[in-house]
């Protein structure tokens, strides 16, 4: 495995402070995440070379122990049902923000749950994914359209759709500017991108809770909580899946370097399934569960920066 030297992908300084030390661990070496003294923008440096990080999304166990770490206890595609009814209700809300049905593309389509929502919908959908495992179960197991590789090999024409989506990728990739570039390509002026990124690692929610963790009540908060939260010192967080750490402002100037006018943003935070699905849940499990709910609200009205942020932008035309 070869590592390489990476500087600042948002504003191109090659200034980073310490961060997270030895916050993820690839084959025996640790990686460290680092902060652009410039802008704030949190990455892996030195990161593993591209070969190493595709190869991590040809592992099958990525979908049953790596996806959505910590948040859902469930295989991905165990959840097929439940997502695809989660994912109907997000294309309702989508035809409302922007419009639809109409044709729509999804970078890191995943299994195809989303783009099979949207297709039950109405909409003339597309898929580019670069896992094997999951690009195979959208083609033979849904029968969608979906492209496995990069972004730039994709056979689309440019100016081909109305929307494209890009929900929990951005922070995989090693040149998100590039990707965006290539998502304005293939959209049709006026069309709408959505982006969806975490942002809590990047967050002063993550630099308080690591800050102030030995004095955290550990035995009220639970091994399942410690880990969502980053803050279990005997998990060292796997493989280096989110090379890239964002927050509303380095995100927001990615895409007006891109040249996307911004339709709207707003934060969140993911309800973990050990809390909200869970047949019965402790006193402590109750308070943890209300203490989420209050947080998302707060996010949602942008009284607190979100611990995930989704943005729509406009392609202008």
């Amino acid at each position: 495995m070869q590592t390489v030297h990476t500087w600042c992908v948002v504003c191109g300084s090659d200034d980073p402070r310490p961060y997270q030390r030895s916050m993820y661990a690839l084959r025996g070496r640790s990686f460290d995440l680092v902060r652009c003294a410039a802008c704030g923008f949190v990455y892996v440096d030195p990161r593993p070379d591209g070969e190493t990080l595709e190869g991590m999304y040809d592992d099958e166990d990525y979908y049953t122990e790596g996806y959505n770490l910590g948040v859902e206890t469930e295989s991905y595609f165990e959840r097929r049902e439940e997502l695809l009814a989660q994912y109907d209700g997000e294309v309702e809300a989508l035809e409302r923000e922007v419009g639809g049905p109409a044709s729509l593309l999804e970078l890191g389509s995943a299994g195809g749950f989303f783009i099979e929502a949207a297709r039950r919908r109405g909409w003339s959908v597309r898929g580019v994914e670069l896992s094997p495992v999951a690009a195979s179960f959208s083609i033979e197991e849904l029968g969608l359209e979906v492209f496995e590789g990069q972004l730039e090999l994709a056979p689309f024409p440019p100016e081909s759709f109305d929307v494209c989506v890009a929900d929990n990728v951005l922070e995989h990739t090693t040149d998100p500017l590039a990707v965006l570039g290539d998502l304005t390509r293939l959209l049709r002026p006026g069309g709408h991108l959505v982006v969806v990124v975490p942002t809590y690692v990047n967050s002063a929610f993550f630099r308080a809770a690591r800050d102030l963790g030995r004095w955290l009540p550990r035995r009220l908060l639970g091994p399942k909580t410690l880990r969502l939260l980053k803050l279990d010192p005997s998990h060292d967080g796997g493989a280096p899946y989110h090379i890239l750490e964002f927050d509303r402002g380095t995100l927001l100037r990615l895409l007006g370097r891109a040249g996307f006018e911004l339709v709207s943003a707003r934060g969140s935070v993911p309800r973990p399934a050990h809390l909200f699905k869970a047949a019965t849940l402790s006193p402590a499990g109750h308070l943890q569960r209300l203490a989420f709910v209050v947080l998302d609200g707060l996010m949602r009205l942008g009284l607190l920066p979100g611990a995930r942020l989704r943005v729509v932008a406009r392609k202008p035309g």
